[in-house]
């Protein structure tokens, strides 16, 4: 019999995942992280290490590394003289390795914190125009749909609970219009190899038109819904009415995503897609309540 490994196929947008046989996970991780991602964290760690270290430190330089990490990540005694050291280069990868392959989401996430710091002070020779190891991370992050950055060389989460909360409160919504866009919008956002920011956007922003269709009962603009639900009794504070008919405008208008794909900026950003997903999830829970009150 043959020696050579059984490895399983995972390729984001291949046939499996795109016609939904095999679909590879495009949940938002926060607390606990999938078997291609903690892969992923591991190969980048190991391809940087490679590159801030190899033809470039001595040996003495990458045992100092290591100690370092010993020490302070995993509070073991350090045995300077070399002739007692218990734990070699290979084995610290190999230590390194198990944590993010089977640690809590945390206790990996300090990690590579305390690995992208420790890269950071050892690259001093790194080329000024190349990516810092956090912006590295970050697009390993966003690819592998991590709900985490590096901001300010610190991990933070890009969406709070609160945030989710309201994601999840409307996407319970019984219209089905709503959750489509909604769904729809997430789906966009989420997906590894090929977002699309744009029309996330516009899938967001399309909720809450027909989040305002089904209370005034009628297919018309967001402007004229928001002005309808006004008109009935139910006062809509104006600042908030005018924030989202910006924002309708913002994703309407003549070089807008609704009709191009772009924005007037190249590209439109995670970070932007986001805001708009979860903003809209909040004022269609907003709408929700102002609704029972016409009823």
């Amino acid at each position: 019999m043959s020696n050579v490994p059984k490895l399983k196929v995972q390729i984001r947008g291949g046939f499996s995942d795109r016609n939904n046989i095999d679909p590879i996970n495009k949940t938002l991780q926060y607390k606990d992280f999938d078997e291609r991602t903690r892969t992923a964290f591991i190969n980048t760690i190991n391809i940087l290490y490679s590159l801030v270290f190899e033809n470039v430190y001595d040996y003495d330089s990458r045992t100092a590394f290591w100690d370092f990490v010993l020490s302070d990540v995993y509070s073991q005694r350090v045995h300077y003289n070399r002739s007692n050291r218990t734990y070699n280069e290979e084995k610290m990868l190999e230590i390194i390795n198990e944590t993010i392959t089977s640690d809590s989401y945390d206790a990996v996430l300090s990690l590579i914190e305390f690995i992208c710091r420790a890269f950071e002070t050892f690259q001093s020779y790194r080329d000024p125009k190349s990516l810092t190891v956090f912006q590295v991370f970050n697009k390993v992050f966003e690819k592998e749909y991590v709900g985490y950055r590096f901001i300010n060389k610190i991990i933070t989460p890009i969406t709070d609970p609160c945030e989710i909360s309201e994601i999840e409160e409307a996407g319970l919504i019984k219209k089905n219009k709503v959750a489509q866009h909604l769904d729809k919008s997430l789906e966009l956002l989420s997906n590894r190899e090929h977002p699309d920011y744009e029309n996330s956007i516009k899938e967001s922003i399309s909720a809450v038109e027909a989040m305002c269709n089904a209370i005034v009962g009628k297919e018309t603009t967001l402007g004229e819904a928001l002005q309808k639900i006004n008109d009935s009794g139910i006062t809509i504070h104006p600042a908030l009415k005018d924030a989202f008919k910006k924002l309708y405008g913002y994703t309407s208008d003549a070089s807008g995503i609704r009709h191009s794909g772009k924005f007037d900026a190249p590209n439109s950003t995670f970070e932007e897609a986001k805001f708009m997903v979860v903003s809209c999830s909040a004022f269609i829970n907003y709408l929700r309540g102002v609704e029972s009150k016409l009823h």
